[in-house]
């Protein structure tokens, strides 16, 4: 069972279809270790016509100087259904984890030529690896790819120029904020700075999604920033 988890609005987004192509995948990724999460998105399925259903349309026939007001209106009828979608979901109970198959299987082994261990991984360092699969699916302008970090290997402390979604696929690390094991989703922003450190017991492998490349800060290690720049 994953410990960390895309937040409500996440799940929501993917249940109605809204979130990026690259975002979606990290999303199904995670499902595919997590019942809690494949819980909620049941429930989100189940209930996701509420908003529809409990929200009044505006007026075609409006006047322009009535429109602030409805729309006003309509934000707080809006608000006031997705807490109220909100507070029926986290009510209900949380069906217990399943040991067999739920019917999510890990949409990456359709794009992987190999197992994870059978790659042709491209070092980047002597202790991080990448297996690009940019060129593999096509994800609009977000990067996608796996990462392997040796056992006990440290990543140069750096933040990100925009958003980076990991999921771990096997192995664990640990940072500044916390210790993730295979199935955990973690989100990170520009607001972050972090150095990943692989758990010692083996090799952690993650898939990543970016929608601007990583930036290292140490002093030491800026050298590196152009070996992980995006390229045309």
């Amino acid at each position: 069972m994953s410990a960390h988890h895309p937040d409500d609005l996440t799940l929501l987004d993917y249940s109605a279809g809204s979130l990026g192509l690259a975002q979606a995948l990290a999303v199904s990724v995670h499902l595919g270790y997590c019942n809690q999460c494949q819980s909620q998105l049941r429930k989100l399925n189940a209930l996701g016509g509420v908003l529809l259903e409990e929200t009044t349309p505006a007026s075609v026939g409006a006047n322009d100087d009535q429109i602030p007001e409805q729309n006003h209106s309509q934000m707080e009828e809006l608000n006031k259904s997705f807490e109220a979608l909100m507070a029926r979901i986290e009510s209900e109970p949380v069906e217990p984890p399943k040991r067999e198959s739920t019917g999510f299987h890990n949409p990456l082994e359709r794009y992987l030529p190999a197992s994870l261990d059978e790659l042709n991984w491209q070092q980047q360092t002597r202790e991080i690896a990448k297996f690009d699969l940019t060129n593999v699916v096509d994800m609009g302008s977000a990067r996608v790819a796996l990462q392997k970090i040796k056992a006990g290997a440290k990543v140069p402390v750096h933040t990100h120029r925009g958003n980076e979604l990991t999921v771990v696929l096997k192995g664990g690390f640990s940072d500044e904020l916390g210790v993730y094991h295979a199935g955990d989703y973690i989100a990170r922003d520009p607001s972050h700075k972090h150095s990943p450190t692989a758990l010692q017991n083996e090799d952690c492998v993650c898939l990543t999604v970016l929608d601007a490349p990583m930036k290292f800060t140490g002093p030491l290690m800026r050298w590196l920033n152009p070996l992980f720049a995006w390229r045309a």
